[in-house]
């Protein structure tokens, strides 16, 4: 590692769960991003401050007047261009060193067919369940660790797989499945803070995957917050046996 990020990072190495060898390894590693909306324009911020080497950001949608109240990777004069070349170049002028891909589309089956990078993390900044359970069963098929976390209204919810142990029920367990679509940030509201808090959280749940600082936990758990209320709960997800995505590894 070189001087600059010896001291770049100093913050980071003090910690002893981190020190320069895992320091390192964020160098190293290789995130897939999707969704650059509240969630991920926070986690794609704090990833590229805590010195991930490699980021894919994947997002299709362009820069609106209602995104600017939480987004923070864009500002009006940003409005109509696309969100992926906004994020890189801003993300860019961040961290020069940090290789930053593009993937201007939907995260869909289709898209799953081209991918051929590997991926170390694969963080879902989305905000509607059908593409939530195309990622849970992309990374599920391909051992591949996932963060996932949603806000609405005044709550936020931040979850992480450990599919790399091939041992982890998944995010399809813990909901279930629906066809129809929930609701999002655009049809019933999210308090801008909200969003910050939960994309920290993520960032975090990412780095800790990263490290393998929590490597020996089998079972994931949602952690739920209510920021209105202040309350807080952890709630265990179990495996569905009949889940379609991961009970042929339980």
């Amino acid at each position: 590692m070189k001087d600059n990020d010896l001291l770049r990072y100093s913050s980071h190495i003090m910690l002893p769960e981190v020190d320069i060898r895992g320091q390192q390894t964020l160098k190293d590693s290789h995130v897939l991003l999707i969704g650059l909306g509240g969630l991920g324009s926070i986690v794609a911020t704090f990833l590229i401050r805590s010195g991930f080497g490699k980021i894919t950001i994947c997002d299709y949608d362009k820069v609106e007047l209602s995104n600017l109240s939480r987004q923070i990777l864009f500002k009006e004069s940003d409005i109509g261009i696309e969100k992926v070349i906004v994020a890189k170049e801003q993300l860019q002028l961040i961290s020069s060193s940090c290789v930053i891909k593009e993937i201007d589309q939907p995260f869909n089956r289709s898209l799953i067919n081209k991918l051929t990078d590997d991926y170390d993390l694969v963080v879902d900044a989305t905000d509607n369940f059908l593409s939530r359970y195309e990622i849970n069963s992309f990374c599920q098929n391909n051992s591949i660790d996932l963060v996932s976390g949603s806000s609405l209204g005044w709550n936020g919810q931040v979850t992480s797989f450990n599919f790399s142990l091939n041992k982890t029920p998944c995010y399809q367990c813990l909901y279930g499945y629906e066809e129809e679509e929930d609701l999002n940030c655009a049809e019933s509201g999210v308090l801008s803070p909200v969003v910050g808090l939960i994309g920290s959280l993520q960032s975090i749940e990412a780095i800790k995957l990263i490290l393998q600082l929590e490597i020996k936990v089998h079972t994931p758990s949602l952690l739920d917050i209510n920021t209105l209320t202040g309350h807080i709960r952890r709630i265990k997800v179990i495996s569905d046996p009949n889940c379609k995505v991961c009970s042929a590894n339980q």
